[in-house]
């Protein structure tokens, strides 16, 4: 049961007994409003997240989209002041789609979105340039205050994920684990494909058919990718990449 109150997985029209009021603070500025879009591949959160979000005067859900191709096209031609990305989309990963948003319409702020933390995935966000990283148990009020900070410029961090991502980012963290999440990001893009397709089983010539890479080259990646997260075996790399929330 989430210890936190109301969050944004739970259904707005069950557990809450009538309209939200508008926090302090949510009046509209010259007539504008915060143009938020939402990124998601689950239909009940998209909803619940513009259902919830609308009750704000001073917000608007301008679209909500389910992959990671739509939603670099729905930045590209719409531009929103925010956008709200969940982690793991069913044709790509957050961060991949915040680097491209940030390409074709570097003015909107993105937010990641996740079920849960991992350290890897929240350093990734932010090194490809989110504003913030919201777990989806944060509670409703407490994400549209995020939501008002990352629009007036400031950085969001959910108090569940940043002790953390410090911990993983300063000598306070575990030395080993702290040295891996650091490492991957220095892979590179073709190298996080990689590793997604050896976590299916793919042989290097099998990969090498789908990143457009000859099997030699495919090899060199492993290689370095296995140096990279301090492990010597296929399996082991997929593992490290699971545990530090690559893949």
């Amino acid at each position: 049961m989430n210890q936190r109150g109301r969050s944004l997985l739970d259904s707005p029209s069950s557990s809450h007994p009538g309209p939200e009021r508008a926090r302090p603070g949510a009046t509209v500025v010259g007539g504008k409003k915060i143009r938020i879009g939402v990124v998601d591949d689950h239909e009940v959160v998209r909803r619940g997240l513009r259902a919830v979000l609308e009750l704000e005067p001073d917000m608007e859900v301008v679209g909500d989209v389910r992959t990671g191709r739509e939603a670099i096209r729905f930045a590209d031609e719409q531009r929103p002041d925010i956008m709200l990305v969940d982690v793991r989309l069913e044709d790509t990963d957050g961060p991949t789609v915040c680097e491209r948003v940030r390409e074709v319409a570097p003015a909107t702020v993105v937010v990641m979105l996740s079920s849960h933390h991992q350290d890897g995935m929240v350093l990734r966000s932010l090194a490809a340039g989110a504003r913030g990283y919201v777990v989806k148990d944060v509670e409703i009020g407490e994400l549209k205050r995020m939501i008002r900070a990352a629009y007036r410029g400031e950085s969001v961090l959910d108090p569940v994920v940043a002790p953390d991502v410090i911990a993983a980012a300063t000598a306070d963290g575990n030395g080993r684990n702290r040295t891996r999440v650091k490492n991957t990001l220095a892979l590179s893009d073709i190298d996080i494909e990689i590793v997604r397709h050896l976590s299916r089983g793919l042989t290097n010539k099998e990969i090498g058919a789908l990143v457009h890479r000859s099997r030699h080259t495919v090899k060199d990646h492993v290689e370095k990718i296995s140096a990279t997260l301090e492990v010597h075996t296929r399996t082991e790399v997929v593992a490290a990449a699971l545990r530090i929330g690559l893949i």
